[in-house]
């Protein structure tokens, strides 16, 4: 699978990751999903700048993805927090499996 495959693949478990983590925490699910979406979008748009380091910059973008898409739909830091770690964990268990080769 190329990068963008695997990009796409990642955008869309954010999306669902961060929809169940808003059905658990009592939230909209619609809020999670956006705020899920958001946070992928801007790591994308971080990996996709030449010249800064990846390993920093994506994880940053996430959270200011994530963090100022919160703010717009009227959530609380600490729920906004909930969801983009919700957003984050299925992508991060899907790529440490693939690294490991299961």
């Amino acid at each position: 699978m190329g990068q963008f495959t695997l990009m796409a693949i990642a955008v869309v478990a954010a999306v669902i990751g961060g929809a169940i983590a808003a059905k658990l925490a009592g939230i909209e699910i619609w809020k999670g999903a956006l705020i899920g979406a958001c946070a992928s979008v801007a790591g994308v748009i971080a990996f996709l700048v030449p010249g800064i380091d990846r390993g920093l910059s994506i994880p940053i973008a996430g959270l200011i993805g994530a963090g100022i898409s919160g703010a717009a739909v009227g959530l609380t830091p600490t729920r906004t927090a909930h969801l983009a770690i919700g957003a984050a964990l299925l992508p991060l268990i899907g790529f440490v499996l693939m690294e490991m080769g299961a």
